[in-house]
């Protein structure tokens, strides 16, 4: 779907640009009718190769901070939200779905990853303490409150 080999393993930033190319002529907005992408089954392939290692260099690396602050600002500009908001919302099945349909509301947000990046990440991970306990994940009896007696 994007155009690499089996056997190729991208750069993060030769899987974006073929990611943005492949969006440009498959998303809902500018689709036509013959063209033979869908613009979810891209996006899935998209994250499948990002999250699946199937890449030669971290996102990190491939973000740089002028890009990421520009990308906070325009989500505190345009949505009035936080970045970190926006970019866990694009994980959000529930709101893939709604970004799919045809309220004014999805068409604002889709015309606003449209001019940012899509929905591919775009803030780098923490760094520090944070990075460190990012695979963390708590489990449901670590995050309870105990009741006193």
């Amino acid at each position: 779907m994007l155009g690499f080999s089996t056997d190729s393993k991208p750069t993060v930033i030769e899987l974006r640009q073929a990611y943005y190319e492949a969006a440009k002529l498959c998303h809902p907005d500018v689709k036509e009718d013959d063209h033979k992408l869908d613009f979810r089954e891209l996006k899935d392939a998209y994250e499948h190769l990002i999250k699946g290692g199937h890449v030669t260099d971290h996102i990190s690396d491939e973000i740089s901070l002028d890009e990421e602050k520009e990308y906070r600002r325009a989500c505190m500009d345009v949505l009035g939200l936080k970045a970190e908001i926006v970019e866990e919302s694009k994980q959000n099945p529930m709101f893939l779905h709604w970004l799919s349909g045809k309220t004014d509301g999805a068409q604002y947000w889709r015309n606003f990853f449209t001019a940012h990046g899509g929905l591919a990440q775009k803030l780098r991970p923490p760094a520090g303490y944070l990075a460190s306990n990012a695979k963390h994940v708590a489990k449901a009896s670590e995050s309870r409150r105990r009741r006193r007696r």
